[in-house]
């Protein structure tokens, strides 16, 4: 099959490299050509870690046109401040009746499709995952690790009736994904905020000071871990009201990545994937896990009437570390076209879109 990646950062060069070392053929794009330069002018994106190898890119530009121009499946690998932008920026050069998956998803189906309404593409089948399917991190130019690959991952579209057919077109290059019931799934059971806002608040100090700060393994504790439990408590009860089938961080964690452990602290210690992985610009994430993650959850949270104090406080206190009004700037339910409804009316905007 072949693929536009759009987004050159760690995680666009590793699913790029990933699905071509498969065989796929890969066009990659990203804003900025620098980034890029050395794939572009070889053709080739060097690729280490738990797979290895020198993986074929067809086309590696900043030119949308040319890297859309031949492709129908389109894989978005840009952090969640993004996805509209390259969105817009895309949609004139996206063929009829396309597809656009979202890694991590951040409500990102929720949150696009007034734009491809407004735009008149409701032809685009846009999905979303729960998570990037690897870890990876740029190593140096052209050359990319891939330190984990999970082994199961959930995707949904919205409408659900799309997800049947996403699921279809990609179930046999990425068999780790599996079809979730709807967006809400998707959205609910990312861990990355539940994980990454604890860690770095409580390891401020050592992430300033360090160049690699080996983000998981160094940052984790018994005590941080004691925080991460409280707000996934949050997220789980929230989970609970709306009647999902989902599972606590740390489960979800051992599942990904097949590691042991009964606590959130063992769970996260003894993953091989996280062993000397070091987390690119953390604070950029802790933005992203703010503004897309835990408001968006607090803010479902408060039209449902369930407590989340914990979570609260998480985003004052980040409000506080870097002076920004986390709740003011960050995704609620006026985005995600929930204002005034309940639970049925929530779950009927996610079924029919």
């Amino acid at each position: 099959m072949k693929f536009a990646v759009l987004g050159g950062g760690s995680a666009g060069q590793g699913i790029a490299g990933y699905l071509a070392l498969k065989g796929h053929k890969i066009n990659l794009y990203n804003r900025t050509p620098e980034k890029i330069a050395s794939v572009a002018e070889s053709g080739n994106l060097k690729v280490s870690g738990v797979i290895k190898g020198n993986a074929k890119i067809e086309k590696a530009s900043s030119d949308m046109r040319e890297i859309l121009g031949d492709v129908d499946s389109i894989l978005v690998a840009v952090r969640a401040f993004g996805h509209e932008s390259i969105i817009k920026e895309s949609l004139p050069y996206i063929k009829k009746n396309a597809t656009i998956v979202v890694f991590t998803g951040y409500w990102a189906a929720l949150r696009l499709r007034s734009i491809l309404s407004r735009e008149q593409r409701n032809d685009i089948a846009i999905a979303e995952t729960t998570l990037l399917p690897l870890a990876s991190e740029i190593v140096e130019e052209g050359h990319v690790k891939i330190s984990g690959i999970k082994s199961k991952m959930r995707i949904a579209a919205c409408p659900v009736s799309r997800t049947a057919s996403v699921y279809k077109k990609l179930s046999s290059v990425l068999p780790q994904l599996f079809p979730g019931n709807n967006v809400l799934e998707t959205s609910l059971e990312s861990f990355n905020p539940v994980l990454h806002l604890p860690i770095a608040l409580f390891n401020l100090a050592e992430i300033e000071k360090k160049d690699k700060f080996e983000f998981y393994h160094d940052g984790i504790s018994p005590k941080v871990a004691r925080v991460i439990d409280a707000i996934d408590a949050e997220r789980m009860n929230l989970i609970k009201k709306l009647n999902l089938d989902l599972i606590k961080a740390g489960e979800v964690l051992r599942e990904y990545y097949e590691t042991k452990g009964s606590s959130t602290y063992e769970i996260i210690r003894n993953c091989k994937a996280y062993e000397g992985y070091v987390l690119p610009n953390v604070f950029s994430y802790v933005r992203e896990d703010l503004l897309y993650g835990v408001v968006p959850m607090v803010s479902i949270c408060n039209l449902l009437e369930i407590s989340a104090e914990a979570s609260k406080t998480l985003i004052s206190s980040w409000s506080m570390v870097d002076s920004v009004d986390y709740w003011r700037e960050g995704v609620k339910i006026d985005k995600l076209g929930m204002e005034g409804m309940d639970r049925e009316k929530i779950f009927e905007l996610v079924t029919n879109g």
